[in-house]
């Protein structure tokens, strides 16, 4: 799965080299990944633009930036908050992002965020999937692991082996050319839905204030969280810095096949669950009759991925009209599609016909999008609309981009909404 990932870094850059703590991981996605952005914070656009003329204007970026972006795979390390309560990924935009298919590691929670932000870690638990350990006495001090048979330099930075951790069984290939993990601090979960990672069997206990709670509780420290047709998931425990890198480079790999493994089933779990029968868009495909082969196919392809569609040979447009009979479907579509080509300069009417259907549909507020099939010009009207470049694809790369399109500007709309 081709990962297209935003990297929040621990801390602002005005912090100096430390700000981004795992610098090897975050090369390493930037090596790997079709598109990388690295920032600290995303907020809504209203909160982001207090910071635009600052010295910290590139740390801190808004949701117009991430959207461009797209990511499916979402890497916080450092935790999840800003000062108080405040989201380092604006909480709509996180969750907007994972229910439409992305993945969000929130990484390297410690026992003093956990100390400072409880209650906020508290009310996240719904969209984490995951709860913190307190004791049975709930002091604001949570449980952490140790090992003492399998650590590094003390008990409590734990070199964790997959053959003896507590995994469910579904998550086994995030191990994949993974022979030991490194953590530290890691903290106990008592509430996941599928645990990820766990200290050692055997070896691994559990303390708190220092104190024994039990020397073989295995410690589950990491999970997973479906969450729409995302994933949401909570790491307590250092693992992305630069000094676990250097004793462990398993954890590289771990956190790729992570974003890789996770990204690769919410996009397979989105297509069983989608279909066009239930959509909430409906794509008008105008276009001329001489381009009927090309567009059947966008349309069977598009309806594949769960998009519905009118089609003028069934629906509404007589077969060698542009735009005729356009204002019975203009209530019920969402999206016009026009497929541009030379055949559209022909036709007597023709370009009075689209000009004025571009103006009603604009006034109406659903969105244009061309598809150029060749390189004919689009007039200067419509040519500072949503565009895709079909010269020489095949229909089903057009479908790619068309899904894409519609999912972006439904992300534009929703945001500004």
């Amino acid at each position: 799965m081709t990962l297209r990932t935003l990297y929040l870094q621990r801390m602002l850059s005005v912090n100096g080299r430390n700000s981004l703590a795992g610098r090897q991981l975050f090369d390493h996605l930037k090596e790997i990944s079709e598109e990388c952005l690295l920032a600290h914070a995303v907020l809504k656009r209203e909160d982001a633009d207090r910071f635009r003329n600052g010295n910290i204007a590139n740390d801190v970026i808004s949701e117009d930036l991430v959207d461009q972006l797209d990511p499916n795979f979402i890497y916080l390390e450092g935790g999840l908050f800003l000062d108080g309560d405040l989201w380092r990924i604006a909480q709509p935009i996180a969750e907007h992002f994972v229910a439409n298919g992305s993945v969000l590691v929130v990484a390297d929670v410690d026992i003093n965020q956990l100390h400072e932000n409880k209650a906020q870690y508290r009310e996240a638990s719904t969209f984490l999937g995951a709860r913190f350990d307190y004791g049975q006495s709930d002091r604001s001090s949570p449980v952490y692991g140790a090992d003492q048979g399998s650590f590094w330099l003390n008990p409590r930075q734990i070199v964790c082996l997959p053959q003896k951790m507590v995994i469910a069984e579904w998550l086994r290939p995030v191990y994949e050319g993974v022979s030991e993990l490194m953590v530290g601090l890691p903290v106990r979960l008592d509430f996941w839905q599928h645990v990820l990672a766990s200290g050692n069997q055997g070896s691994t206990g559990t303390l708190q204030d220092d104190r024994w709670i039990d020397q073989f509780d295995c410690c589950p420290f990491a999970s997973v969280h479906n969450y729409g047709h995302g994933y949401a998931v909570t790491i307590g425990g250092l693992v992305s810095s630069d000094t676990w890198v250097d004793r462990c480079g398993g954890n590289v790999r771990w956190v790729e096949n992570i974003g890789s493994f996770l990204s690769r089933d919410a996009a397979s779990d989105r297509k069983r669950t989608v279909s066009h029968f239930r959509s909430p868009h409906l794509l008008f495909l105008s276009h001329r009759s001489s381009d009927k082969v090309i567009v059947g196919d966008v349309a069977r392809e598009i309806k594949r991925k769960g998009i519905a569609v009118w089609l003028d040979k069934d629906k509404l447009i007589p077969s060698d009209s542009l735009w005729g009979g356009i204002s019975s479907g203009l209530e019920e579509m969402s999206h016009f599609v026009l497929f541009w080509s030379q055949a559209c300069l022909s036709g007597a009417g023709v370009t009075r016909e689209w000009q004025a259907a571009a103006a009603a549909l604009m006034d109406r507020g659903i969105p244009i999008i061309i598809v150029r099939l060749d390189e004919t010009p689009v007039p200067a009207v419509i040519g500072d609309l949503f565009r895709i470049e079909a010269n020489g694809l095949s229909g089903a790369e057009i479908s790619v981009a068309l899904d894409d399109a519609v999912q972006r500007l439904t992300r534009r709309s929703s945001s500004s909404s």
